[in-house]
């Protein structure tokens, strides 16, 4: 029997939610690399934060759905141009026990960074001052206190620095370089839900437009 308040997927929903065919997601069950439990009629389901911990384990994206459904872990958005590097970037990230999402940059990255809200910004420096896509984010008012660590070349670390990066690694991290430099960003961060409501709550209130108030 389940346990109240659950939310269970089925097989079929699975696939729909990771992007691949059915089979694909029954042989990671039987593999036992996916977790499920058979209803009494001896049906596989899927409960929401086995799903959405095998999605991070495995550096994928994870959709709006399932974005609060794995806990207590810190967010971190990965900027760079699709192909394996940014895959590696992200499975070593999820490996650390991050939540994370990926996106190209431009306008994917801004979208992305609306929906996912993420607690550290990872970006693939194109430019010694970080380009246009770090100037965006450093630029929008939600995202301008979000640290950001670059993957960048040696000699480019002092000006991604004043242009707003917190830290700059290798583009091919030694191994825990990248994972400490965003753990250290975080920490100096601080939780990031506290700094956005304090700037909620510092923003000046827009009057409504409407007519004057009667008189009683």
């Amino acid at each position: 029997m389940f346990p109240p308040m659950l939310r269970y997927y089925t097989t079929f929903e699975a696939a729909h939610l990771l992007g691949v065919s059915l089979p694909t997601v029954v042989n990671w069950i039987k593999a036992r690399r996916l977790r499920a439990h058979r209803t009494p009629g001896g049906h596989r389901r899927i409960a929401r934060e086995d799903l959405a911990g095998f999605m991070v384990r495995h550096g994928m994206p994870l959709p709006e759905e399932l974005a609060d459904a794995v806990a207590g872990r810190r967010k971190a958005l990965v900027i760079a141009e699709p192909g394996p590097h940014r895959e590696g970037i992200t499975r070593r990230l999820a490996a650390a026990g991050y939540a994370v999402d990926q996106a190209s940059p431009g306008f994917a990255a801004g979208a992305a960074a609306a929906r996912f809200e993420p607690d550290v910004v990872v970006l693939h420096a194109i430019a010694p001052d970080g380009g246009e896509p770090l100037r965006g984010l450093r630029s929008d008012r939600e995202l301008s206190s979000v640290p950001v660590v670059a993957l960048a070349q040696a000699e480019w670390e002092d000006g991604l620095r004043e242009a707003g990066c917190v830290a700059a690694v290798p583009r091919t991290p030694a191994d825990g370089a990248l994972e400490e430099a965003v753990a250290a960003a975080l920490r100096r961060a601080g939780p990031r839900g506290i700094d956005r409501a304090s700037r909620m709550e510092a923003a000046p209130r827009a009057k409504a437009p409407g007519r004057r108030p009667r008189a009683d």
